[in-house]
């Protein structure tokens, strides 16, 4: 082994070594980081926006001051309107899940008892009700489990959320005013002599991370809305939680609308069964418009990332580093995907160029 090739890999392990660090002081942080990493994702996600201002002869810093403005009376909008809303429907829903549960298991067994009637050697009714009262009871418990730490839940929250009103907004502002920064001291820190390569590898992980967070963000916006509206057209009990619950779990590929449609096909199936059948159609129309029209159009196919990977990031982010694991995973799933694919086409450029002098 040369002197060169040692030093190759002694540099790979200390920035191996660096990494590991910067992870684990990730994980001691996280709470603290979450406000950072939602306003820097949202300075990434708004910074077309804020370059489209500019490209028409507003100032850099005017342009910033627009959008943020904007985006700040944007959300004070929801948690003046919408966020108390949304929670009261949430705290309500928790509480009488256990009602709903019951009247839909009753409505079952009355279906089976009529079977039995039909079949009576078949037992059918017998089985189905003491599995569903089994499922009923442990239901019951967890959902007391989960009311009786509401209290500490909402003081963690409202410490998160006290830090997240005075931090994201910050956050978001400088990083938003200093993007042309960041990224010159980014470009930086790279060899002059690979410059150039890093550019174009910045450029193509901004390709596949920026087109998905807006696409999906847009696209979950979307599905929440329609599914919203489309229950409380059909009186459906808890209509503004559920489509909150369908636009934010939307975000999980083919899981996603499964999930959101879930709570409220429960809830109908209380009332009618001609309301279940509603509730199906609502959320296949959506997700058939989201799936043939929309996704195409936001997302189209320069994202690259497969839905396993989402899931896989997903899953992985949430068990490492909870709430700020779910907020960074995609992120970094498009950064890592950017760099394999980076490193691939590096790879190949190589070897057609050891091909071609040999």
């Amino acid at each position: 082994m040369n002197n060169s090739e040692e030093g190759k890999i002694i540099k790979n392990f200390y920035y191996l070594i660096l990494i590991v660090i910067a992870l684990y002081l990730a994980y001691l942080l996280k709470d603290v980081l979450i406000p950072f990493a939602l306003g820097g994702l949202l300075a990434y996600a708004l910074s077309p926006v804020v370059q489209l201002l500019n490209s028409r002869g507003l100032s850099w810093k005017l342009s910033v001051v627009i959008v943020f403005v904007a985006i700040l009376v944007f959300f004070l909008s929801l948690f003046i309107f919408l966020v108390p809303e949304v929670i009261s429907q949430f705290r309500t829903l928790t509480f009488q899940w256990p009602q709903y549960s019951e009247t839909l298991i009753e409505k079952i067994i009355e279906g089976l008892d009529k079977l039995d009637e039909r079949y009576p050697d078949s037992n059918i009714s017998q089985a189905v009700e003491s599995f569903l009262t089994n499922i009923s009871t442990n239901l019951q418990n967890y959902l007391t489990h989960v009311i009786s730490g509401i209290p500490n839940l909402v003081s963690i929250l409202a410490n998160i959320i006290f830090l997240g009103f005075i931090m994201t907004p910050v956050a978001l502002y400088f990083f938003m005013a200093d993007a042309t920064k960041v990224r010159r001291s980014l470009v930086r820190l790279f060899p002059p002599s690979r410059r150039r390569e890093y550019i174009a590898l910045l450029r193509e992980i901004d390709q596949v991370l920026g087109g998905f967070i807006r696409g999906r963000a847009l696209i979950a916006l979307f599905v929440g809305t329609c599914a919203s509206v489309g229950l409380a057209l059909m009186k459906i009990d808890f209509a503004l939680a559920i489509g909150v619950i369908a636009g934010i779990v939307e975000v999980v590929p083919y899981l996603g609308p499964v999930l959101g449609a879930i709570p409220a096909i429960i809830l109908a199936a209380t009332k009618s069964p001609w309301l279940v059948l509603g509730v199906i159609l609502l959320f296949g129309g959506i997700n058939f418009v989201e799936g043939i029209f929309i996704s195409p159009q936001l997302l189209g196919k320069e994202t690259g990332l497969h839905p396993l990977t989402v899931l896989f990031a997903l899953a992985v982010g949430g068990k490492l580093y909870g709430a700020l694991g779910l907020i960074i995973a995609i992120p970094v799933a498009g950064i890592l995907k950017g760099l394999l694919s980076h490193h691939r086409k590096t790879n190949k450029l190589k070897t057609n160029k050891l091909s071609s002098t040999s």
